[in-house]
């Protein structure tokens, strides 16, 4: 039983750190606004999946580490996102009853919201500018959940996790 648990824990942190490397991947300039947030659909597939133990704790944690990764104020990202996970969690019953593609159209809400999240919490504590192609990036990170939500339950069906 200590195997499966090691296993599930080493994979989850695993799509994490993924999702983590996917976050800081360069894109050209003339793209940057469609860049997905991978680390929000990863994020969303497991407290989807697991809400009992993937949530506002986790969600703190990577949001300490994206506010490392990309050098920003530190935890402006944990506070966002463990507001996200919360308001995720709570809801994780209704959400995952809708169809794909109901998720799929959550998720760019769910994708801005946070974005505008962090502008609001940069805007107290400096100043920052907000560019409005934001949802292009959220948009793409709606249609491309369809498809990290079928990768990741493959894997875990495949794996035995969860």
């Amino acid at each position: 039983m200590q195997g499966r648990a090691f296993l599930q824990l080493l994979f989850i942190v695993s799509t994490f750190l993924v999702a983590m490397v996917l976050e800081i991947a360069p894109w050209p300039s003339s793209l940057h606004h469609f860049k997905p947030a991978w680390l929000l659909l990863v994020l969303t597939y497991w407290i989807l999946a697991m809400p009992a133990k993937i949530s506002v704790g986790t969600a703190f944690c990577m949001g300490i580490a994206w506010d490392l990764v990309l050098g920003s104020t530190l935890g402006i990202h944990a506070l966002v996102l463990s507001v996200f996970a919360y308001l995720l969690a709570v809801n994780s019953i209704l959400i995952r009853n809708l169809s794909l593609w109901m998720q799929g159209i959550f998720v760019i809400f769910a994708v801005f919201s946070v974005r505008i999240g962090i502008f609001i919490v940069e805007l107290f504590l400096h100043s920052a500018d907000f560019n409005w192609q934001e949802i292009f990036g959220a948009m793409t990170s709606g249609v491309l959940w369809i498809w990290v939500f079928l990768l990741l339950r493959k894997m875990v069906k495949e794996l035995h996790i969860g």
